[in-house]
């Protein structure tokens, strides 16, 4: 039985990638399923007064209230005070263990006694991984982005048919009097005001914790004036050091546009390949699109943790010993 159960589910998949394949890219007569409009610019739902809300705002707020629910979820029985919290177990467990995994690699990053001398450090990196990751797995739940209002489309636009009480987009595409997909809710991050934010505070953050732990000493690496004490070398040492300021705005740019481009790039491929095989050949894609929003919540994560402990290296090394000797 259990051969025949599993000839038949294979057979199944088989027919599924054969009917992907008919109905999508070599059926002759273009797809039958609408490809999901594709623009950089997020889509503008309404207006509250003058304010544009746009449906990657609602994402970025549907993000913010599953964070807040599932820390206040984790933590209850420790606000509470019952001895249960204890020995932890459910979601709890398992928010003390991401937790704990993310402090070990910030400790082996910024080192233990940086690590305590840095307020609220690790909450920075822990929220910074957290929020990334769930915008960009969210995305990935069915309709996020295919559920919307339909309207007519100024150029091509696609049929509209209706099932019952829902109405659906169906290709090929027309050339007139077609209609448009308006969805209500955007990933996140492939706005780029998202991550060019989050850019923002990871580098302005940088900053803080370079003068919290060095004091004045930290501004030597942007205008490094004892350069000049070196003689002529010193002068290049202190146009070094100006330039310094100028790989801080580069950190920005870089942060934004790496995370950015890596998520807008995989949302506009998962739409491709839904609209080509539309049965079950985009699910390996689901699986690497996985794979890239963890690994880009994890690089900007630890990419943060990185330029926090070069600037806690400094520029004034004679102000950094006398720091950690107080």
């Amino acid at each position: 039985m259990k051969k025949v159960g599993t000839i038949i589910a294979v057979l199944f998949v088989l027919f599924l990638c054969a009917a992907s394949i008919y109905v999508g890219a070599f059926n002759g007569e273009g797809a039958k399923f609408a490809l999901p409009h594709i623009q950089m610019a997020p889509e503008v739902l309404f207006h509250i007064g003058g304010f544009p809300v746009s449906n990657s705002m609602i994402a970025v707020l549907i993000v913010d209230l599953l964070l807040v629910w599932g820390a206040a979820a984790g933590t209850r029985a420790i606000r509470r005070g019952d001895e249960s919290a204890l020995i932890p177990s459910g979601w709890q467990n398992f928010v003390e263990w991401v937790y704990e995994t993310l402090y070990d690699a910030a400790l082996n990053v910024l080192g233990e006694e940086k690590l305590k001398k840095l307020p609220g450090v690790v909450t920075l990196l822990l929220t910074i991984f957290i929020f990334i990751l769930v915008a960009n797995w969210i995305e990935l739940v069915p309709g996020f982005e295919t559920i919307g209002w339909i309207e007519p489309a100024e150029e091509h636009g696609y049929t509209l048919q209706q099932f019952g009480p829902v109405a659906a987009l169906v290709g090929p595409v027309v050339e007139e009097g077609g209609y448009t997909l308006l969805p209500i809710l955007r990933a996140a991050n492939t706005d780029l005001n998202v991550p060019l934010m989050l850019a923002i505070v990871a580098v302005v953050m940088v900053q803080f914790y370079g003068v919290y732990y060095l004091g004045k000493g930290y501004f030597l690496r942007f205008f490094n004036y004892k350069a000049f004490s070196h003689g002529a070398t010193g002068i290049f040492e202190f146009l070094a050091s100006v330039l310094e300021i100028i790989s801080e705005f580069a950190k920005v740019i870089s942060f934004s546009f790496r995370l950015f481009g890596n998520i807008f790039a995989g949302s506009v491929l998962l739409a491709v390949m839904a609209f080509l095989f539309p049965f079950l050949a985009p699910a390996a894609f689901y699986f690497l699109e996985l794979f890239v929003g963890f690994i880009q919540a994890l690089v900007f994560m630890m990419l943060t943790a990185s330029f926090i402990a070069v600037a806690l290296a400094g520029h004034g090394s004679e102000h950094e010993e006398e720091h950690n000797a107080a």
